[in-house]
């Protein structure tokens, strides 16, 4: 009988160990944020060459001599041709639709679509301005950017993991306990934001010999941000 107790209490303290070493520690689970301001250093600009005509032949001419006019005219303010490509091309019929549900063709419209990377801002605007003096009828977008963004990219994700240490040490001198490892790690976002397109207004400002054309163009600047999910184990 003793020997069986003694068993007995035995498999308990066992069963108990096992049962307390399976428990796990408790954790505090946070969320961190970093942002980081930057000066964009790279513009991209999309214009737009829109022509219609009555024949196919004459309306592909046309377009494709104002295209021509509007690369050269950028080209010449000392932007790169490999700088300047061909976004988006397209050639459709027009029609004119009739009270009766008829339509009628009315000639052919083409639209290219010229895509312009900028890395001296200052020639922004001198851009839009030769695009749209020399055959572009519109500007279809203009987005700032960073021409090296992964040590402004590092550097909020460096500081959305301080907030969120802090955060967790602050909820854990609170609770009497101390942050002891860190159980999980996940990034939930790490990006360059801005707005993406920008108004645009062509001031026209008169002179004793011309009219001047500019278009001011401001970039602001650039948001660099990050998040971070922790958990970090603490003390029982």
């Amino acid at each position: 009988m003793k020997i069986f107790s003694l068993t007995l209490m035995m498999m308990i303290l066992i069963c108990s160990t096992a049962f307390a070493e399976e428990i796990p520690p408790p954790i505090i689970s946070v969320s961190g944020e970093g942002i980081v301001e930057a000066t964009p250093d790279r513009a991209k600009i999309s214009v737009g060459v829109v022509t219609r005509e009555k024949n196919p032949s004459e309306v592909q001419n046309s377009n494709a001599r104002a295209a021509s006019s509007v690369i050269n005219s950028i080209v010449s303010l000392g932007i790169e041709r490999k700088n300047i490509s061909t976004g988006n091309y397209s050639f459709n019929p027009v029609y004119r639709h009739l009270e009766d549900g008829k339509r009628v063709l009315e000639g052919y419209e083409a639209t290219n679509s010229v895509t312009i990377i900028v890395d001296d801002l200052k020639l922004v605007g001198k851009v839009i301005d030769a695009a749209l003096n020399h055959g572009a009828n519109h500007v279809d977008s203009l987005n700032f950017g960073l021409r090296n963004k992964t040590a402004y990219q590092d550097e909020a994700l460096r500081l959305a993991v301080l907030d969120a240490k802090k955060k967790a040490e602050i909820v854990a001198r609170t609770l009497g306990k101390s942050i002891v490892s860190v159980r999980n790690v996940s990034i939930n976002s790490n990006r360059v934001s801005a707005p993406q397109n920008y108004k645009m207004v062509r001031a026209m400002a008169a002179t004793e010999d011309a009219v001047a054309y500019e278009t001011p163009i401001e970039s602001g600047n650039l948001q660099c941000s990050a998040s971070v999910h922790v958990e970090f184990e603490i003390s029982r």
